[in-house]
């Protein structure tokens, strides 16, 4: 008998370059676990470092319903490591319970909001040359 493969942690978001932005969706509606949380900040760390100059960053909350104060830090991280490279933050389709947790923590002006996703990266072009709306990659 082989040794078994190390447990590999399920992927807590997906992202995807579409027309020049790196776009971030996360896979769970609860961001409310702490293990799930540092995954999450581990998995958006290893997309950022490799970013570049003047880079253009899309965070999708589509479909996420909580969110704990953990995840404000998480966003503040992303904010500040975007802002070192002078690129483009959007935080889009927030949902309400999002939104109240920043406006309790009074930090929606430290960002920039959208409720459409396609409005700030555009279509995706498919081979056909057609455009799509945005789709998701597993």
């Amino acid at each position: 008998m082989g040794a078994a493969e190390p447990h590999k942690p399920m992927k807590q978001i997906r992202s995807e370059n579409i027309n020049n932005w790196l776009v971030i969706r996360f896979v769970a509606n609860r961001l409310t676990d702490p293990m799930t949380v540092a995954q999450i900040c581990d998995e958006t760390d290893q997309l950022l470092m490799a970013i570049p100059e003047r880079a253009q960053v899309a965070i999708s909350f589509a479909g996420v319903d909580f969110v704990s104060s953990q995840v404000i830090g998480l966003l503040l991280g992303i904010r500040d490591q975007v802002r070192k490279k002078h690129g483009t933050l959007v935080l889009c389709k927030v949902g309400k319970h999002v939104l109240d947790v920043l406006r309790i923590t009074r930090l929606e002006r430290q960002f920039t909001l959208s409720d459409s996703l396609s409005a700030i990266v555009g279509k995706r072009k498919v081979s056909s040359g057609r455009s799509s709306d945005v789709t998701w990659i597993g």
